[in-house]
């Protein structure tokens, strides 16, 4: 990786915290525009019985990763072509189910404060892949989420991928680190959870869970429980949802390690 100095690792902790502050304050003001959106039946989802947390996978597991074959989304990454976007510096946060080919089947969620970069994440997302996550050796599908760094250095255009968006503080000091993934897909996980409901209609609408893992994948916890509309019921639906799947451990250092990752939902994409 290419040295990069203690002062840009600052600038770049400080540009992600700002970054990350300002999406916390468009979550907070989409909550409250949101009554006007259509919304889950007034009866927030209900289910038969509480969803126990799943077993950590046995066999051998792996996380999906960022390529360096000739269709990887590194070669697809590019600053925006707007002259005055490309002299900027950005940050995306990335969301998405990953097929067991290793392309992107549903993007959840972009979350950054510039549309060029947003788009130019989304186009290499569209048209690049990932090496696909494994379990006992078998390639599956898996939800993970990622953040592009795009910044300037000696007079040139830099772009990092960390395949991790929980912890701000490995993302932002460039760390050799990977968060948990969700084996199987958001998708697939959702729809079993939605599957269960005794009553309520999902319509639309956005939650997000952070979950965490012990170093063997086996969930240790949910928290930070968050939707939008209020009171809907889709980040308990969430809950249940991610409760119910099996992770990947995170990696630190190439080695099984303890970790967390925020799955961030969206329901119109159901």
């Amino acid at each position: 990786m290419e040295h990069i100095s203690v002062r840009r690792l600052a600038n770049l902790l400080l540009f992600f915290a700002l970054l990350l502050g300002v999406c916390a304050g468009c979550k907070k003001k989409t909550e409250t525009a949101a009554a006007a959106s259509p919304t889950p039946t007034p009866a927030a989802p209900q289910f038969a019985t509480p969803r126990e947390v799943a077993p950590p996978i046995t066999g051998p597991v792996t996380p999906a990763l960022v390529n360096q074959d000739a269709e990887s989304i590194t070669n697809y990454l590019h600053f925006p072509t707007d002259p005055e976007a490309a002299k900027l510096d950005g940050a995306v946060q990335f969301y998405s189910d990953v097929t067991d080919e290793g392309f992107v089947e549903t993007t959840h969620a972009l979350i950054g404060n510039t549309a060029a970069f947003k788009a130019a994440v989304q186009k290499a997302l569209d048209w690049g892949r990932f090496t696909p996550a494994t379990v006992d050796g078998k390639p599956v599908r898996a939800y993970l989420g990622g953040t592009v760094l795009f910044f300037h250095q000696d007079g040139k255009e830099v772009i990092v991928i960390s395949l991790a968006t929980q912890d701000r503080d490995r993302v932002g000091k460039l760390a050799n680190y990977i968060q948990p993934q969700l084996i199987g897909g958001l998708r697939r996980a959702l729809e079993k959870s939605i599957a269960s409901l005794q009553q309520g209609v999902v319509i639309g609408g956005k939650a997000e869970v952070v979950v965490s893992v012990d170093p063997k994948g086996a969930i240790t916890g949910t928290s930070a429980i968050s939707e939008s509309p209020k009171d809907s019921g889709l980040g308990i639906l969430l809950n249940d949802a991610v409760r119910g799947a099996q992770f990947t451990p995170a990696y630190e250092n190439g080695k099984p390690a303890g970790g967390g990752i925020n799955v961030v939902a969206d329901y119109a994409k159901f």
